[in-house]
Parts: C-alpha cells; sequence; structure tokens
C-alpha cells in the first residue's frame, strides 16, 4: 500500500503537469492564426485581381512597370537589411537572377515548395506558382476571371532591381486548381513605344 503523503504528492504533480500542458496548449492556440484568416485573405486576393484587370483596361500593362512595381520594389528595399536572402534579390546581376532569388523566398516560406521560373526562350519565362498555400478557396471561387498571380507580379517586379533596356511585360495568369502559371516577356523598350 502507498502511503498517503507519497499519494498526494504523485497526485499534486500529475494534476501540475496535466495542467501545463493543457496551458502550453492554450497558448500555441492563442498565437495559431484565425481559421477566418486564410478567408480574409482570400477576399484580399480577389480585390487585388480586380484591381489589376481594372488597372490594365485602364492603363495597359505598362502601368505595372509605373506604379505597382515601384511599390514592391520600395517594400522589398525595406526589407533588405534583415534578410540575406531578400538582399540577395536586391544584388542580383540579372533580371533572371532576381527573379529566381524572389523564388527561393516563396519556397523557403512555403508559399509554394516549388515555384520556379522556367526559361522558353531569349527574355521569354513562365513563373509555375504551384501547390501555393494562398491559392485556396480564391481560385475556385474565382473560376475564369481574369488576374495575375499577385506572387508571379512580385516576382516580376523583383526583375526591376536590375536596371536594363527590357521592360517587363506580363500576361494574365492561368489560374489553376492550387497554383498559377504566368508568362512573362522581356522586350526593348523601344519596342513598347
Amino acid at each position: 500500500m502507498v502511503d498517503d503523503l507519497l499519494f498526494y504528492i504523485v497526485l499534486a504533480v500529475a494534476i501540475g503537469v496535466s495542467a501545463l500542458f493543457i496551458g502550453l496548449l492554450i497558448y500555441v492556440k492563442s498565437k495559431m492564426p484565425h481559421p477566418l484568416l486564410m478567408k480574409v485573405l482570400s477576399t484580399l486576393h480577389a480585390s487585388l485581381f480586380g484591381y489589376e484587370t481594372a488597372m490594365i483596361e485602364l492603363i495597359g500593362s505598362r502601368g505595372y512597370k509605373t506604379h505597382v512595381f515601384p511599390k514592391v520594389i520600395e517594400t522589398i528595399n525595406n526589407l533588405k537589411g534583415e534578410n540575406e536572402l531578400i538582399q540577395s534579390v536586391v544584388d542580383a546581376k540579372t533580371s533572371k537572377e532576381a527573379m529566381e532569388k524572389w523564388l527561393e523566398v516563396l519556397r523557403l516560406t512555403g508559399i509554394s515548395k516549388k515555384a520556379q521560373l522556367v526559361e522558353k526562350g531569349k527574355d521569354t519565362y513562365i513563373i509555375e506558382i504551384p501547390d501555393c498555400t494562398m491559392c485556396n478557396p480564391i481560385h475556385e471561387v474565382m473560376g475564369d476571371a481574369k488576374g495575375i498571380c499577385p506572387m508571379a507580379l512580385i516576382v516580376a517586379a523583383a526583375s526591376a532591381f536590375v536596371s536594363t533596356d527590357k521592360v517587363p511585360v506580363i500576361s494574365y495568369s492561368r489560374i489553376l486548381p492550387t497554383g498559377t502559371s504566368t508568362d512573362l516577356k522581356f522586350e526593348t523598350a523601344k519596342d513598347k513605344e
């Protein structure tokens, strides 16, 4: 038979460990994003597609170069000292290298583990962002609506860190159930005038 004192000590320790475990679970749950977060982000995603379509209809695709890319570049510039990988985007020697470095950021953060830049010919690429964490449920909601994947847009914007006479011309993304595929071509600025 177990002594009463030993019994109560073991019982107190067991209750204490259980309380700590429950406290840990409550703490971890409080740090997790709310289940509605992805739904809210999806509506943000949808609004971006709407703005993009309106911008292209109003001022054409050059609006990315003059209005969207500078804001993306400004934000990346603000982050460059905080992370070596983001610094490598800023320090890239070619547009392709800058875009590939940003795709590394997408892979490292888990946004898309298989994101890649596929070279299709001289100055022509496909930005592939499969298995994107941001696609659910927005791609289902969008259906066949036009839009450019915001992640692909940021990848293309990263090319602006490299000074060149070529301008990026980005096409509407092909919206896939779990990701996107976006054509990107660099054209000489004179060809665009």
